[in-house]
């Protein structure tokens, strides 16, 4: 695949937050004396930032109060090493779907700031990789991108506060995605400031479907629910060997140029176990309140070996227009990732036993066994 930039450099995404959560965050989690260059780069950043997102938020922000997301958000959801990215670039070769861009994600409030957006675009431009480190996906401000990092710029409730803070991974799940004791006045904010990101998205990238690639998603139904009674679902499932492999994988990547405090790798794969089985467990649970017409469920395996006929199902499935015409996109695209090269993986015969023992419920319910292709050492 072709790199949109030999080099580049990844920062904790906070670079675009409000100084209060960045405050919060730092008085509330232990940061590491060792990565004081790094927190001192992103403070710098984000005061520089600091006035062009509050003109945004005084002057342009109030502007979309009034709009209304007139079509239900379609929701890509599953776990991150699934195929989730795949699917939702794929997706957004439709003209029609609207998404959420890189640039957005970090910066979602100096967006439509001309002369803010100038700068920070060309400076994230500059710094971001041609490619992600944990698995070779191409990167690019304009590209498609999940929202989870910007859902906690304004409200310290983000997932993705992780990548800064890794040890506090299960804690982060409780908090920001099943918001176990979050205030409600909180959990209102945050859904407002949703709505706020998806009306912006839409107006940025000129679809008017919004399609959503956000993993966390996947623990929070009934709380998009709430938001949005007929909101469509498409949830894509992969073998959780091979899950796990490329987890592990992408964390150990990916981790070390975002990360503010230590962990070990036996701890990553501790909160791989835990995260998979929170999640998973709460989607199983979860998914019965969504309609039948509006949930379709795709294995990563169909939508490999036949991308075409998996879409197809997913259009008239959930009732989406405009398949016939964006076919040959869909096409194109995928003529296009012919040359893309995965990762390979091996597993030790340990892990390989906690993996059957904790994830067995989904195995089964899915019946996925032991891939062929994955080494146990």
């Amino acid at each position: 695949m072709t790199k949109k930039s030999k080099r580049g450099m990844l920062f904790p995404p906070a670079i675009g937050y409000s100084v209060s959560v960045i405050f919060s965050l730092f008085t509330t989690n232990n940061l590491s004396l060792k990565y004081f260059l790094r927190v001192f780069i992103l403070v710098l950043i984000n005061l520089i930032n600091f006035p062009f997102r509050t003109y945004e938020r005084l002057f342009i922000n109030p502007h979309f109060k009034n709009k209304k997301v007139t079509k239900a958000p379609v929701f890509i959801i599953g776990h991150w090493r699934s195929g989730t990215t795949h699917l939702h670039n794929l997706l957004c070769q439709d003209p029609q779907m609207a998404y959420a861009s890189t640039y957005q994600s970090v910066f979602p409030d100096t967006l439509f700031n001309k002369l803010g957006r100038f700068l920070f675009k060309g400076f994230s431009s500059l710094l971001i990789p041609g490619t992600r480190k944990g698995d070779n996906v191409s990167l690019g401000s304009s590209l498609p991108q999940e929202e989870e990092f910007a859902l906690g710029a304004k409200i310290p409730l983000s997932f993705y506060f992780f990548w800064m803070f890794p040890k506090k991974m299960i804690q982060f799940y409780d908090r920001y995605i099943r918001f176990d004791t979050v205030e409600i006045k909180k959990i209102d904010r945050w859904k407002a400031d949703y709505h706020l990101f998806i009306k912006k998205a839409i107006k940025n990238t000129s679809g008017d479907l919004y399609l959503s690639k956000n993993p966390p998603n996947t623990g929070r139904i009934n709380t998009l629910l709430a938001m949005f009674p007929n909101a469509k679902f498409i949830f894509i499932h992969r073998n959780p060997v091979e899950v796990f492999l490329s987890t592990q994988n992408f964390y150990r990547k990916m981790l070390p140029p975002l990360q503010l405090q230590g962990i070990s790798e036996d701890e990553i794969d501790i909160n791989i176990i835990s995260i998979y089985k929170k999640i998973m467990s709460d989607y199983l649970q979860d998914k019965k309140n969504i309609p039948t017409k509006n949930l379709v469920e795709i294995s990563y395996k169909e939508l490999e070996k036949s991308p075409l006929a998996v879409l197809q199902h997913i259009y008239t499935h959930l009732g989406l227009d405009n398949f016939e015409q964006a076919f040959s996109k869909f096409e194109h695209y995928i003529d296009k990732m012919k040359s893309y090269h995965k990762n390979n993986h091996s597993i030790s015969k340990a892990q390989l036993d906690t993996i059957i023992k904790e994830w067995r419920f989904f195995m089964d319910l899915y019946t996925y066994k032991i891939p062929e292709n994955v080494v146990v050492e």
